[in-house]
Order: structure tokens, then sequence, then C-alpha cells
């Protein structure tokens, strides 16, 4: 379940524009969920036009992400908004570069559901000069996880008696 809450901020050292090893199918709960494609062509240097360098990402299980810069230069650009509202369901491919954000002034909850795909990886786009970094993702203990499942469902029992 992934909870896209009002006044919530991205980790300022994460990218927003990432693509997962993953094939991913999201079924947005209530809410609206703005998926940004980001589409990339690889160049030789920075003269070429690069705007990013690629990063690997391995993400431990206890939460910590390493960010490792790689050789590849892009240069990107944004294509069109896909704006999906509650009830709907949105796919995005494995190594799709993208960004996701909320949509509107109310929250939003999308329940994901992911197929690995062997021998892709995680990747987002960083700073041209971006360094290797380490990030630590916050993990959700039970107690957390099941306020959070509560909250979802306290909304959608809502949305279904308005």
């Amino acid at each position: 379940m992934h909870l896209f809450e009002i006044g919530n901020r991205a980790d300022p050292d994460a990218s927003p524009m990432h693509a997962h090893s993953w094939e991913l199918r999201s079924r947005v709960l209530y809410g609206r969920v703005a998926n940004l494609p980001v589409r990339t062509s690889a160049v030789r240097d920075r003269e070429e036009g690069a705007t990013h360098r690629i990063f690997e990402v391995f993400s431990g299980s206890d939460g910590v992400d390493e960010i490792r810069p790689t050789s590849l230069l892009v240069r990107s650009e944004p294509g069109p908004a896909h704006i999906s509202a509650g009830g709907e369901t949105y796919t995005l491919a494995a190594g799709e570069f993208h960004a996701t954000a909320l949509e509107g002034a109310e929250p939003a909850a999308t329940l994901v559901h992911g197929t690995s795909i062997p021998g892709q990886l995680d990747l987002s786009l960083g700073p041209l000069d971006g360094r290797p970094r380490r990030t630590t993702r916050r993990l959700c203990d039970t107690a957390q996880t099941v306020r959070s499942v509560h909250t979802v469902l306290r909304r959608i029992d809502a949305q279904q008696r308005a």
C-alpha cells in the first residue's frame, strides 16, 4: 500500500524520477495520483545535452538504500501526465522512468502489486555530478501498518456512504 498524504514531502536526497526492477500494477483506492513518464535517450557527454546521470539503487531489507552513480548519461524530458482516480488501475513496465505524486488537495492511497523481472535493476535519475550516497527509508512496524490500513478502510467506507 502506498499512502500519499497532504504535506508529506519526498526525501530530499531521493530522486522522484525512478524506474522499478519490477512490473507495477496499482489500484487507486481513493484520491487522485499523477504519473509522469520520463523519456530518456543516451548521450556520451554533457556537450551532447545530458541532463541526468543514471544511478543504480540497491535496497536493503533494513531500509537502507545504496545509491550508486553509473557512467551512463541521458537526456530526459517529461511526457504527458497520466492521472488516475479512485477505482482506477494503472500499470508501469519494469525499467520505465517515471515520477508519481499526489494530484490535487486530497490524500490518496494505492494498492500496489509488483512482479519481479529477472535481470532488471532499480534505477533513478540524478545530477550529472552526483556522488554515491546512502538513504534510509522509514519502515513501518506492525502497529503503524495496522493504523495505516485502518485509516485507508475508514476513508473508503466514508466514500461509499457518501
